[in-house]
């Protein structure tokens, strides 16, 4: 494959993107966790548990430009005294996204190809060698929008502490703490009507146990505030 990282494009914190849609499905606690590396430092930062998601995102603009998003969160993750989320996995379509996105938050992207249809509801994801899906997902959006902003949600709810991928700042414990916001509009209701993934690089549809029903985002605008450098 060709190496494009020399193209990327420089984009540092803070990030303002604005999207056309977003959908959040939550699951129950889950143990599938160091079958797929998804706690860097077990011993330190033990898993917790709690309510984990997925969310999958179609930005229509951003320092990078458009592009698509399917993360997981399995759960919170003790950090001394407190409890935070972090990104396990995350799948994006622009390679601008990855590397600014590993540089400036620490969240581990990976490059990925999104086929969507059915006006947005419907989307098989690919890694870029693969002819296969890895992860299939319909959803059925229901219920009527209405605007919201991110100071009605606590902040220990849009914040995240991910352990930075530099390879200095990783040998000295550095992570990466920086808390969301956003606003637009928020629909109470998408139904999850397909969900499927291969079991080899995200946990399997049948470990995720994901809730059939969810929520939703249109219109919106996250900001990625420039992160908080904190050692544990």
């Amino acid at each position: 494959m060709e190496d494009n990282t020399n193209k990327v494009k420089d984009a540092p914190a803070p990030w303002t993107l604005t999207g056309q849609v977003a959908y959040a499905f939550i699951h129950g606690s889950r143990k599938a966790q160091e079958s797929f590396n998804e706690n860097p430092d077990p011993t330190r930062n033990p898993f917790r548990g709690g309510l984990g998601g997925m969310i999958l995102i179609r930005y229509t603009d951003s320092p990078v430009g458009p592009y698509d998003e399917l993360l997981f969160v399995p759960g919170s993750y003790q950090f001394g005294d407190t409890s935070y989320y972090r990104i396990s996995q995350i799948y994006v379509s622009s390679l601008d996204s990855v590397i600014n996105g590993r540089r400036n938050w620490g969240i581990p992207k990976k490059l990925a190809i999104f086929r969507w249809s059915d006006n947005s509801t419907y989307v098989k994801i690919y890694l870029p060698e693969s002819d296969e899906p890895f992860c299939t997902i319909r959803v059925r959006p229901r219920l009527y929008c209405f605007p919201i902003n991110s100071g009605l949600i606590p902040t220990s709810f849009r914040t995240l502490l991910q352990q930075s991928l530099e390879e200095e700042e990783n040998e000295k414990n550095i992570y990466l703490k920086t808390t969301l916001s956003y606003s637009g509009w928020f629909r109470p209701l998408v139904q999850l009507i397909e969900f499927y993934t291969d079991g080899k690089e995200i946990p399997s549809h049948e470990q995720l146990s994901m809730y059939t029903y969810g929520m939703g985002y249109e219109a919106f605008t996250f900001i990625f505030p420039k992160a908080e450098q904190v050692i544990y």
